[in-house]
């Protein structure tokens, strides 16, 4: 990252690591409580968000989280005995499984996203779109993913903001 100023030095680092850990920090305060409420762990909270945004094979849960799929297993075993979850088999193909949101873990994610939703946009008030948009496209540098593996399921497919 280089600009007229110069290059980015190892204090400008840390305060980026500090400005992302303290964006998950509020996350989770704003999250944590709705999950207490329901007896889960705020990887499975995510795991809903996620299979809710289309990533319903347990195997592609297991790679975008880096984690074992037989720990995707078990979060999946104990969020489907919340019914917050539920396994089908393909239409396509019998041998794989699919994972839906059940209608309470549907309501789930909405009191989540609620409490989301409310504090960001807040924030998201004092902030320009342009600057909004700028601060994701130089996140998804930063990160090395051009674009999310997670769909958002509040976009149309043609809307590419």
């Amino acid at each position: 990252m280089t600009d007229a100023l110069g290059p980015a030095d190892d204090a400008d680092i840390v305060d980026f690591l500090g400005a992302v850990m303290d964006v998950e920090r509020m996350i989770a305060t704003l999250t944590m409580p709705v999950a207490n409420k329901y007896g889960i762990s705020e990887r499975a909270l995510g795991i809903i968000f996620l299979v809710h945004a289309g990533l319903d094979r347990p195997s592609s849960l297991s790679e975008y989280l880096n984690v074992l799929p037989s720990t995707i297993t078990a979060d999946i075993d104990k969020l489907a005995a919340a019914d917050l979850l539920r396994r089908t088999a393909s239409n396509a193909d019998k041998r794989v499984t699919r994972i839906q949101v059940t209608p309470r873990g549907a309501r789930v994610q909405k009191e989540s996203l609620r409490q989301l939703h409310e504090f960001f946009r807040a924030k998201a008030a004092s902030v320009a779109l342009e600057e909004l948009q700028a601060c994701i496209a130089a996140l998804r540098r930063l990160s090395g993913v051009p674009e999310s593996p997670v769909p958002n399921p509040l976009r149309k497919a043609d809307d590419t903001r």
